[in-house]
């Protein structure tokens, strides 16, 4: 990443998060609670979302929205939860990010669990302010 024209241009951005299944994070039925793989997912695009703020500005980001969430297979006690977080479009204060989550069974075999896109909103003071970061994809040809 590197600052041009009083723009932040941000190169490929990945955070990655994660964490084991611990009976507290099971539901009635045995699985992973799956509010608990949303807060961890807010978090992870957050993390995100903090990272590419470093040096403007702003000071946070808070979330916007998420699209739909389909639990594709569920979690059990022991297993590794992985989350991958990418940015994937930058709006004027906007930040969208992809969280893919998948699981390790204890035997090694990893699936996926679940994916949604967040919308961040850049704030300064508890307000929406724009970032002035650019991801490096949408680079106008006058920073070339």
């Amino acid at each position: 990443m590197y600052t041009d024209n009083n723009l932040k241009v941000i190169t490929e951005q990945i955070t990655t998060h994660s964490f084991i299944v611990f009976p507290e994070d099971l539901n009635y039925a045995g699985t992973l609670f799956g509010g608990k793989v949303l807060a961890e997912m807010d978090l992870t695009a957050a993390k995100a979302a903090r990272r590419i703020l470093y040096n403007t500005s702003c000071n946070g980001a808070v979330t916007a929205s998420l699209n739909k969430v389909d639990f594709k297979r569920p979690a059990l006690l022991g297993d590794i939860i992985e989350l991958t977080a990418t940015i994937t479009r930058l709006g004027r204060t906007s930040i969208d990010i992809y969280v893919h989550v998948s699981k390790e069974n204890q035997r090694g075999e990893i699936e996926t669990i679940c994916d949604a896109s967040f919308v961040f909103v850049s704030v300064k003071d508890g307000k929406p302010y724009p970032h002035q970061c650019l991801l490096l994809a949408d680079k106008p040809e006058s920073l070339n």
